[in-house]
């Protein structure tokens, strides 16, 4: 059977990414998987165990369109409780991770061509969705305070003075992925102003706000600040119970509901996965954010010491105050990306700065995740980079 005249040409765009990217490595500084040292196992095998017994006849039938009653409602407390949203329970719905939600978004707004506007740097993953589906990203200059209001306002106007209407503006407001920031209080309103103001929704990822380990409180998400439906919202539960789960939900405006509907609210998670977190969180959710932050907080320190240690002054490194990814800053002139290859072949897998970049640029930036390995593995494997980067001359510079 000849396949090639039959398969649809309406396939999605490609991306590039470095192919050492997909190697298996001993050590996982490219990943931001659950910490493996605080998966509640035995929680979660009780919640599934009860789930049977109290819900298991309700696996016969599909799950509800927007998913789990209970759990929804706890995502509605939690909003309210945690991040100063109060939102009505059917604006919620669960999705395979927060990339299902954010797929089906992008489903009801995106068409090719479309301009949306994000970080300097934003997250591979929801970048590579953006651009197969041929949009246009703009990246926003970003700081210690997170994406630059003035320097997104600028760009709508110069976008609109040509005719373009951006489709809306993305931004990971909470230890932003790659680069760790959280966007400031200020910066949130000044962002919704120009979202009302200019008619460009806002898509904010929370996904990361679980993870605090120190420094000031989270202001409180947008999403609970808007007067106008002008905050689309996504979360995960992924990457605080185990990643294989797949459990992410999203919150939309009351505008949106019948054109989500019609799009049947995106991938629908595993009913027993929302029976058996809804249970854990509920009787363990924050006596677990506790120990993961306290566990976060070991890793991270020992791969800020490591890589003090290991690699020269000229390399700057945030020191985050939650989430769990370090970004860094190489000297001008050195090749994140060319070097991968070596790293790999050494056993160390990281992200280079430009999978970040819809032009492909930032060769100088450098993106480590420290949630996956123990501190004495974090240790070994920053010092085996370091000696690869030594050796493939990106220390030349220093």
């Amino acid at each position: 059977m000849d396949y090639s005249k039959l398969i649809t040409r309406n396939m999605p765009a490609a991306v590039t990414t470095p192919e050492a990217a997909a190697a298996d490595t001993d050590y996982v500084f490219s990943v931001t998987y659950t910490d493996p040292d605080t998966m509640p196992t035995a929680g979660i095998a009780e919640a599934v165990r009860i789930a049977m017994i109290n819900e298991g006849q309700d696996l016969a039938r599909y799950p509800p369109p927007l998913g789990h009653p209970g759990l929804r409602e706890y995502i509605a407390d939690s909003l309210r409780t945690n991040r100063g949203a109060d939102v009505p329970v059917d604006q919620i719905f669960l999705s395979a991770g927060a990339g299902g939600a954010i797929g089906t978004v992008l489903e009801a707004f995106l068409d090719p061509g479309d301009t949306v506007l994000v970080e300097e740097f934003s997250y591979l993953g929801t970048l590579s969705m953006f651009l197969s589906r041929r949009a246009n990203v703009v990246h926003v200059r970003t700081d210690d305070e997170g994406m630059d209001t003035d320097a997104l306002e600028a760009s709508i106007r110069d976008l609109v003075r040509r005719g373009i209407q951006p489709k809306m503006i993305y931004t990971i407001s909470v230890y932003q992925n790659p680069m760790g920031v959280t966007l400031s209080a200020d910066r949130r309103r000044r962002m919704i102003e120009i979202s009302q103001k200019y008619g460009v929704p806002i898509f904010e990822n929370e996904s990361y706000a679980d993870f605090r380990i120190d420094g000031d409180p989270l202001p409180p998400a947008m999403l609970g600040t808007d007067d106008q439906d002008s905050v689309i919202y996504t979360s995960a539960y992924t990457k605080l119970l185990g990643c294989g789960l797949r459990l992410g939900f999203g919150v939309v405006p009351e505008p949106m509901l019948a054109t989500m509907k019609a799009l049947r609210f995106g991938t629908s998670p595993s009913h027993l996965a929302a029976q058996a977190v809804y249970g854990f969180l509920r009787d363990h959710g924050d006596s677990h954010i506790e120990a993961v932050s306290e566990s976060l907080k070991v890793k991270r320190d020992a791969m800020l010491a490591a890589l003090g240690e290991h690699f020269p002054p000229s390399c700057e490194w945030t020191s985050p105050q939650g989430g769990m990814i370090i970004w860094g800053r190489l000297p001008e002139g050195t090749d994140t990306w060319a070097a991968l290859d070596a790293a790999v072949e050494a056993g160390v897998k990281y992200n280079p700065g430009p999978v970040f970049r819809a032009d492909r640029t930032g060769h100088n930036y450098i993106r480590l995740t420290y949630s996956y390995h123990n501190p004495n593995e974090i240790r070994d494997g920053i010092e085996k980079l370091a000696g690869v980067f030594e050796r493939e001359g990106l220390f030349e510079n220093a």
